[in-house]
């Protein structure tokens, strides 16, 4: 691509990156003379229509945005087989670059650039634009902090503020929304979300989830909360922690409405004004606390009065109630005596083994033992049901008679719906039947009409109950299976004729072939090819070839001379050339006399051979060279 000029206008300076749809180039604007990024669709996915579709909606969706804070987009066209879109170049780095450079952020500069960010995404929000892919790789930043939100690579026009992800799961799983993780319905607080996941690792300098796989990081933000940041990066002002705790909820309810009440906030957090809507309720909000007691006004005539009464009461205490009183404590103390001295000698019995064995007859060992049994019901796919899971004390334990052993008793497996995933992509399917509580296996086929990575069927089938806990297998459709093919030689012919050849073998000329100085092959001329002649391939896999640039062979020139039949009649005379340019007619074929004898130059390859037809019956010649 480096020097093309695409719509006779943008000329290719650079590569500067790609992605896994289309790959950017820094170009050159030639007829405004400026700097300008360009980005082409992959070449495998242009003859794709919903890739076509999805790349060109690309630059409707943000083409009509004009913003401080999002890359401008100046053109959209297709040149030949090639789509693009041109955007403002960026004299700059990407967060992401800039992250693991650094590492932690200052905070003033995680906070200026979070604020940034949120201005750009309210004002495509406002338009009803979702960006869905908000992650430091598509943040950019200008040498003077400048920050510029790009690819909207899978941003939609919506009418709303939300937008229906048909079972696809888009965007990095490190910045997802639980809502995008579940593949649900996102919105404009999916960004917000994502927003909030990139502010902490510019603050701590790493995502708030990380796992071996993209669904076990998924889950996580669906199911766990994250370290709080100011644990990482004591630097992390209280108030700066909740704003991003706010953002990251995982009820989108008690996320920031939109963009720009975040962004007001985090100018507050820069200017020292904290506001009250990130001000929320203390961990510690109900803890034990001192009470004041209520206050007692000295002097008030009703404490007069209260004084008078209690020692009124004092003299009219008798001698015959005290006698009573007395009498009625020694009674009490010789009861608690007797109860305590009764509690003391119990007899002790050994708690025997009752887990895993019928209710009825745990029941029964234990009144034996003359304890108390008290149970409680428990779904547990391993334990029968009416058997017991568990005891509270365990077996052996020495307890006194008629203590009370808690049993749980097992309720069997619980039967749950398993979810209908067919036709469902891959990790969106695992998710949904993880989230349901159950656990996944994997196999593959081919198929021929169910697309790569979905899902062809599931055993138990969608819409059935099965144990919670219990693995649902799901079948992942491969595509199509492919058909063998040999490799065709391509060796020692010009590159339209190993392409012909390619295309009727249903192969492809690999676009990284390369070139090479040869003196065996002429200049365009097939050096070598991979994989080798005769080798099984798969229908549509690549073939990389080496060209030659030249010299090639020497040519030589000889002169042929050949004697006509003396018979009466009229001959037909051919020369032909086999050498490295291939099989060529050198002269005629043409009418030539009974007896005539002919002389004719004829130049070729060298190891190269000539032979004479006449009439076409190969003849002997004589061949004299001339250089």
């Amino acid at each position: 691509m480096i020097g093309n000029l695409l719509g006779n206008r943008y000329e290719i300076v650079s590569r500067l990156g790609g992605g896994g749809m289309a790959v950017v180039y820094k170009a050159r604007d030639t007829l405004l003379n400026r700097q300008v990024t360009v980005k082409v669709l992959r070449s495998e996915f242009t003859s794709d229509e919903e890739f076509v579709s999805r790349f060109r909606r690309e630059a409707q969706a943000v083409a009509k945005l004009s913003h401080p804070n999002i890359v401008s987009i100046y053109d959209v066209g297709q040149d030949g087989e090639i789509h693009y879109i041109v955007m403002e170049y960026i004299e700059g780095r990407n967060l992401k670059e800039i992250i693991k450079e650094h590492g932690k952020l200052p905070v003033d500069q995680a906070v200026d650039i979070a604020r940034q960010i949120c201005e750009g995404l309210n004002d495509a929000h406002e338009n009803g634009i979702v960006h869905r892919d908000v992650k430091p790789h598509n943040i950019l930043v200008t040498d003077n902090g400048r920050v510029k939100v790009t690819d909207f690579g899978i941003a939609q026009i919506v009418s709303s503020v939300t937008i229906t992800n048909s079972s696809t799961i888009v965007g990095s799983v490190h910045y997802f929304s639980p809502e995008q993780a579940k593949g649900e319905t996102t919105g404009v607080k999916s960004d917000i979300y994502s927003v909030g996941v990139v502010l902490y690792e510019m603050l701590t300098g790493k995502v708030p989830f990380e796992g071996e796989t993209p669904i076990a990081i998924a889950l996580k933000h669906i199911k766990s909360d994250p370290v709080p940041p100011r644990s990482l990066n004591p630097a992390v002002l209280p108030d700066l922690e909740r704003i991003i705790l706010k953002a990251m909820h995982k009820d989108t309810t008690m996320r920031y409405l939109n963009a720009g009440d975040m962004a007001r906030d985090l100018r507050r957090i820069s200017s020292g004004d904290v506001s009250a809507e990130t001000r929320v309720m203390d961990a510690d909000e109900f803890a034990t606390r001192v009470m004041n007691g209520p206050v007692v006004i000295t002097g008030d005539k009703k404490e007069d009065e209260s004084k008078s009464f209690r020692r009124k009461r004092k003299r009219k205490l008798r001698p015959a109630v005290i006698i009573l009183v007395v009498a009625l404590l020694g009674l009490l103390t010789g009861i608690g005596y007797i109860w305590i001295n009764d509690y003391i000698n119990v007899p002790e019995v050994t708690v025997p083994d009752v887990e895993n064995i019928p209710w009825e007859e745990a029941e029964q060992e234990l009144n034996a033992s003359n304890l108390k049994p008290a149970t409680s019901l428990e779904f547990d796919s391993e334990v029968e049901s009416g058997y017991i899971i568990s005891q509270d004390p365990p077996s052996g334990t020495k307890v006194k008679e008629n203590t009370i052993v808690k049993l749980v008793v097992s309720k069997g497996a619980k039967y749950i719906t398993v979810p209908n995933v067919a036709r469902k992509e891959k990790t969106a399917a695992e998710i949904e039947v993880t989230n349901a509580g159950f656990k996944v296996s994997f196999s593959d086929e081919f198929d021929d009409e169910v697309e790569e990575g979905t899902v062809i069927a599931q055993t138990p089938a969608g819409d059935t109950e099965a144990k919670q806990g219990s693995t649902v297998k799901l079948v992942i459709s491969k595509g199509p299976e492919p058909e063998p093919v040999q490799v065709p030689d391509i060796v020692g012919i010009s590159l339209s004729d190993a392409r012909a050849k390619l295309d009727e073998a249903e192969l492809t000329l690999d676009p990284d072939s390369s070139q090479e100085e040869s003196r065996e092959y002429i200049s365009g001329y097939v050096v070598r090819q991979e994989p080798a002649p005769g080798t099984e391939v798969q229908k549509g896999d690549k073939v990389k070839i080496v060209l030659s640039t030249g010299p090639g062979p020497e040519e030589k020139t000889a002169r042929v001379d050949v004697i006509m039949p003396a018979d009466g009649l009229t001959h037909q005379l051919k020369i032909v050339v086999l050498d490295v340019a291939g099989e060529r007619v050198a002269y005629g074929p043409a009418e030539h006399n009974s007896g005539e004898p002919v002389s004719k130059l004829v130049t070729y390859y060298e190891r190269g051979a000539i032979r004479v037809f006449v009439d076409d019956f190969q003849v002997p010649y004589e061949e004299r060279p001339v250089n």
